[in-house]
């Protein structure tokens, strides 16, 4: 799947009227880093921070993103990440 945390929609309003479009690299991978263990989580922590645009990651580093945020975030940012997740392209 591709995401792209440095442009990344952010929901201001439950009725999605209203967003803001910004850089979460840093937020989520501190997040990450902060909260989860083990090297993987380290190591997706780091890629998310260096990243730049789209960036791809496998179905192992998705789950792990998904559980981050679910956990974690506000459901604004959820909604955004869901949101890209549902349009980002296939690994091949």
């Amino acid at each position: 799947m591709i995401i792209n945390f440095e442009q990344i929609k952010v929901y201001t309003s439950i009725s999605k009227k209203t967003a803001q479009t910004g850089d979460a690299r840093e937020m989520f991978a501190d997040t990450i880093y902060r909260n989860i263990g083990g090297i993987r989580a380290h190591a997706l922590a780091m890629k998310i921070y260096k990243s730049e645009g789209g960036t791809e990651y496998n179905d192992d580093e998705v789950k792990l993103i998904k559980n981050v945020a679910e956990q974690l975030c506000l459901p604004g940012f959820i909604d955004g990440l869901n949101e890209q997740l549902e349009g980002g392209k296939q690994c091949e």
